[in-house]
């Protein structure tokens, strides 16, 4: 089954004006939570005069401590909901929701889906000394997806893996980073420093918010690999025949299935006060 635009360009003699509006359509970008702004901030650095529209899973985060069926299940209602829309692309901003439900969202969907998975590749590709760290979710050091990846390069370097729910949740309920929650994320990172990665790779959306302390931590002499900008390049790639015209910058409508939640956070990592209607 393939999903079709709201519009139907038998109703319009003049193709350009279907191109217009397929190419004013918003970039759907979702989430468990607010690890994904990551990504739209990416996008919005990327495509400037992008329309988007960012959903947080916010009631049901963290996906990683989910069932595979769950999260599938969450992955197809918000598609289904921002497809309604309509937009003219989709971005699975979550690696656990992109193991999940990525696949059969192709199979239904007949418009660019990009999903995510760890920057393994150019970290093992990056490594002199062939040792690279990954921090993920479980769900995702769990998943198929990635154990297909990993069996891609694990000849090619010693891949150190944990999974971290911790930094999921530091960056969810947005304390200030104090040095309690510095000596947390350090003791997180000890497998790593132990095992001297020259490269690590942040496995979750969430994980890029924490850059600033992960580096201090791992030191200059490890190089940290995430997703965000490869996944805007690949968006870029994949609408470049609809890209929007439009002179000004483009709109963004924020949504959370708990915005009370969801609010205090959003603000922070934005850094400025949105609105955000309930998904």
């Amino acid at each position: 089954m393939h999903c079709e635009f709201a519009f139907s360009s038998k109703y319009f003699q003049d193709k350009s004006l279907w191109r217009i509006i397929i190419n004013n359509q918003a970039i759907g970008i979702f989430d468990s939570g607010v690890g994904g702004l990551s990504v739209l901030k990416a996008i919005r650095e990327l495509l400037p005069n992008e329309n988007l529209i960012y959903i947080a899973d916010s009631k049901h985060t963290p996906y990683g401590s989910r069932s595979n069926q769950f999260v599938e299940e969450r992955v197809h209602t918000i598609a289904q909901f921002l497809v309604e829309r309509p937009v003219k692309a989709l971005v699975v901003a979550c690696n656990t929701a992109t193991a999940a439900g990525v696949h059969s969202l192709r199979e239904k969907y007949d418009i660019p889906i990009i999903g995510l998975e760890p920057a393994l590749k150019p970290a093992v590709e990056f490594s002199s000394s062939e040792k690279v760290g990954v921090l993920a979710t479980q769900s995702t050091l769990d998943s198929q997806k990635y154990q297909a990846l990993r069996s891609r390069f694990i000849e090619h370097a010693d891949i150190i893996e944990k999974a971290s729910p911790l930094f999921v949740e530091l960056v969810e309920s947005a304390p200030e980073i104090g040095t309690e929650q510095v000596a947390m994320i350090e003791a997180e990172l000890q497998p790593f420093k132990k095992a001297k990665v020259e490269a690590l790779v942040l496995g979750c959306t969430h994980f890029p918010f924490l850059t600033t302390v992960i580096s201090q931590i791992m030191g200059p002499e490890v190089t940290l690999f995430e997703s965000a900008m490869p996944v805007a390049r690949e968006v870029k790639r994949r609408i470049e025949n609809n890209l929007n015209s439009q002179p000004d910058s483009g709109w963004i409508n924020y949504l959370s299935s708990a915005p009370d939640k969801a609010q205090e956070t959003f603000n922070l990592l934005l850094k400025q006060k949105v609105d955000i209607d309930l998904f």
